[in-house]
């Protein structure tokens, strides 16, 4: 009986460093990172919200064809963020309405609440950060 105890426990504590693998890959998984991402925005804390992104990563309007990215850094946004949030401007909540999935990239629409307007975002995500991020203005159309 012993035997088969101490057998049960080594088997365990031998496991355990995959389940903390495990845990830490779901972790970085594109469309976690990106829900984790909206999870902090929503709670309008904008230093966690861009931690989920690269300390440098790309941005791009997609009704502007003609501009290239813009770089973006983290610790600026951040901080422009908790500014105008500060200074009475709206938090928004974020709300997904589809989603898909193509490997690295989350292609999203949401619904943008105060005004319920519908926005499309799409995600690049890389070792578990946003790396670029290409974004359409509101649609005009509400649900």
């Amino acid at each position: 009986m012993y035997r088969v105890v101490a057998l049960l426990l080594s088997l365990t504590l031998a496991a355990a460093p995959y389940a903390v693998a495990t845990q830490a890959a779901a972790d970085t998984l594109p469309e976690r990172v990106v829900a984790q991402a909206y999870d902090a925005f929503n709670r309008a804390d904008a230093a966690a919200f861009f931690s989920f992104f690269a300390p440098t990563w790309y941005h791009s309007v997609m009704e502007d064809t003609v501009a290239g990215p813009s770089r973006g850094d983290r610790q600026d946004s951040s901080r422009d963020l908790t500014q105008h949030w500060a200074n009475g401007g709206t938090k928004p909540t974020l709300r997904v309405v589809r989603r898909l999935v193509l490997g690295p990239y989350v292609v999203d629409e949401q619904l943008r609440e105060p005004g319920g307007t519908l926005h499309l975002d799409i995600f690049e995500v890389r070792k578990g950060k946003i790396v670029h991020e290409w974004e359409s203005g509101p649609s005009g159309k509400t649900r």
